[in-house]
């Protein structure tokens, strides 16, 4: 049974490997998501909310 959220190739054929890679190329790294909780959690004390993050050197960015 496939799931709604399943990655289909152009040719419509259900393709895992590809789905995969895709989710997690767009998921936040362990790291900068650690750095995004701890700036999250101090933000909220003063009542800011942190909608995302860039890495300087790369030019990546995160959006939460």
């Amino acid at each position: 049974m496939r799931k709604e959220n399943t990655y289909v190739n152009h040719e419509g054929y259900y393709d895992p490997t590809a789905g995969k890679a895709i989710e997690n190329a767009e998921r936040m790294p362990t790291k900068i998501y650690e750095i995004y909780k701890a700036l999250s959690h101090v933000a909220s004390l003063h009542g800011l909310e942190i909608i995302g993050l860039r890495d300087k050197y790369s030019g990546k960015e995160w959006r939460k």
